[in-house]
């Protein structure tokens, strides 16, 4: 989709509840995840992304893009919520579910072209501070010695969920920023781009997972999470991002992993972890994002200010 906002001014009171809705519904994609653990991971992308698409068939005139834009939409979601699913699978879904929100970090660091001076520091500590909330993350729900022996070891079980939710996140900062490299496109056709990876990923089931006939249970569930956190919130997104202020947005972006693990909670799936360690992973992950992308602008006005 295109990223689009006001360059100043405070948003609508629409936007705002755009915006809001958009995030709850990402911070619901692990819990709804969570509920059908026996649905292959790429037939679960594949089956949800269809489904997103379908928010969008109103505007399917709107899909057509050139061929390099259908491709890196296509191949940049499907290994997205491919990898983001098999990382769930692979690794307790608190801490993969944390590494993942780390892409708000990754798009700033990635986002800045020139690193000095002050500038340059703000960014490394934020980076910092978002890698120390990924290893209290994983430590907090394994124990230290559980990850040392992951770390250990090349075929770790859980060291293979933690690289695809990092490799997730980077995927989906590279994305997000891929619409300015790229000719303009219509925001609706995010939903040839869906449609395109769930396709993709429903082929790759065929090819390399065991045939699965989903319950009616995983079924409800599949759908839910293709309306919602793979369809809906697309459509809700670009509604705030196009009449509100986009560095609002983004501030409220960063609440996202925290109220994702509250979902998880709720539901029940990050029970018997250290929850102060929980707590403080999330502080150090949004924390970083903030450090990285506030300290440019808080310290060139800490400059101004001392000026004669």
């Amino acid at each position: 989709m295109r990223w689009r906002g006001r360059g100043s001014g405070g948003m609508k009171r629409a936007a705002w509840l755009c915006a809001a809705g958009a995030i709850l519904l990402w911070a619901s994609f692990a819990t709804l995840v969570s509920h059908a653990p026996d649905v292959p991971p790429l037939l679960l992308t594949g089956l949800a992304l269809c489904l997103g698409s379908a928010t969008c068939l109103h505007r399917v005139r709107e899909w057509r893009v050139p061929p390099r834009t259908l491709a890196f939409g296509v191949t940049c979601l499907f290994v997205y919520n491919a990898g983001l699913v098999m990382a769930f699978r692979l690794a307790p879904i608190a801490e993969a579910n944390l590494i993942n929100y780390l892409w708000p970090l990754i798009l700033v660091l990635l986002g800045t072209t020139v690193w000095r001076g002050i500038d340059c520091t703000a960014k490394v500590s934020g980076a910092l501070l978002g890698f120390g909330g990924c290893i209290v993350a994983i430590t907090a729900g394994s124990g230290a010695d559980a990850f040392g022996a992951d770390l250990g070891s090349l075929g770790g079980r859980h060291m293979a969920g933690y690289a695809l939710a990092l490799l997730a996140a980077i995927v989906w900062a590279v994305y997000s920023l891929g619409a300015r490299w790229l000719p303009p496109f219509s925001s609706w056709a995010v939903g040839g781009f869906c449609l395109g990876a769930g396709l993709l990923a429903i082929a790759s089931h065929f090819l390399l997972e065991p045939r699965f006939m989903p319950s009616t249970s995983d079924l409800a569930w599949v759908a839910a999470i293709g309306l919602g956190p793979l369809g809906i919130s697309f459509v809700l997104w670009d509604y705030a991002m196009r009449h509100g202020n986009a560095a609002q947005i983004g501030i409220l972006g960063y609440s996202t992993p925290v109220l994702s693990m509250l979902c998880l909670a709720l539901a029940g799936k990050v029970t018997g972890r250290d929850w102060s360690m929980i707590f403080l992973a999330c502080t150090l992950i949004v924390t970083g994002v903030a450090v990285a992308s506030a300290g440019p602008m808080m310290w060139r006005r800490v400059a101004w200010a001392r000026k004669p």
